[in-house]
């Protein structure tokens, strides 16, 4: 790298820092002093009460109830993402696929860039009771169903939608790491007399750590912070039944409980920190075994 190219590599990095403080450090860290404020004055004199947003937030049933429903939505989706992820970088890796590989990777790879509104609204409509999914049945003999209007079949739309659209990162990780695995030790296995079943278990399953480690963390994160599908398609319900931890700090930024809203969201945010901490720490704990 040349001198004149130097002044051009500081300057992008210095535009990338001023709007990470801009639009990511300063507003999470005035969230943070909010959550210790009273909601009625934080536009015209804040006054500091210290821990008492988050003591009416610990208190709060509805948020314990909101903060289980985001655990399960999230242990669920992140295991169906990397199980289907998997399934589909192996389909991918294998060389019969090679003349469509492209097609297919863009295929599953779009959902993923596809602008979340649009998304949701379209499987909206898709799961409505007059939706696309009740034509289908009734013209295969089946009666309609209210997926959006119960408990189960709600969460079980969001877990699908959320799949949907989030594969396909998961599987270009996967199937990166795949392309770096030497296949040179699949040849001495099968001298060796390995079969199948053995090749995969002991080769390609621990070539693919990194790849389950970033993709595990990188869903955990996406998962807890749930926000959209439930704005869009659910707005919490029926029952509480999708009322995710994000989607419930919103609805108490919308009753102007300010202090309570950035309560819950720095609560969120910590909890999501210490236990991406763990997982990358317990992931390099495993590549040096």
């Amino acid at each position: 790298m040349t001198e004149l190219q130097y002044p051009c590599l500081y300057l992008f990095i210095g535009i990338f820092g001023i709007l990470s403080l801009m639009f990511g450090i300063y507003p999470l860290i005035k969230s943070i002093m909010l959550s210790f404020h009273d909601s009625a004055t934080v536009f015209t004199n804040p006054r500091f009460i210290g821990m008492e947003n988050y003591l009416e937030i610990f208190g709060d049933s509805y948020f314990w109830d909101s903060f289980q429903v985001t655990i399960f939505f999230t242990a669920v989706s992140v295991v169906l993402n990397l199980v289907a992820a998997l399934c589909l970088a192996q389909l991918l890796s294998y060389k019969g696929v090679k003349r469509g590989a492209l097609f297919f990777k863009l295929a599953v790879f779009i959902p993923f860039i596809t602008p979340d509104v649009v998304g949701a609204l379209v499987w909206k409509q898709f799961f409505n009771t007059n939706g696309a999914l009740n034509q289908l049945l009734g013209i295969i003999g089946f009666a309609p169903v209210n997926w959006l209007n119960e408990a189960f079949t709600a969460v079980g739309a969001l877990i699908f939608i959320e799949l949907w659209k989030h594969v396909g990162l998961y599987t270009i990780i996967f199937l990166t790491n795949y392309q770096l695995i030497d296949t040179t030790m699949y040849e001495a296995a099968g001298m060796d007399g390995a079969n199948a079943w053995q090749r995969y278990w002991y080769i390609t399953l621990p070539a693919l750590r990194p790849a389950f480690v970033l993709n595990a963390v990188y869903a955990f994160i996406q998962f807890m912070k749930t926000y959209s599908v439930s704005r869009l398609i659910t707005f919490g319900g029926p029952n509480y039944a999708t009322n995710f931890v994000s989607y419930y700090a919103y609805t108490k930024y919308e009753r102007m409980d300010f202090g309570e809203a950035t309560a819950i969201a720095t609560v969120l945010f910590a909890f999501i920190i210490i236990l991406t901490l763990v997982g990358m720490k317990m992931g390099d704990k495993g590549n040096e075994d």
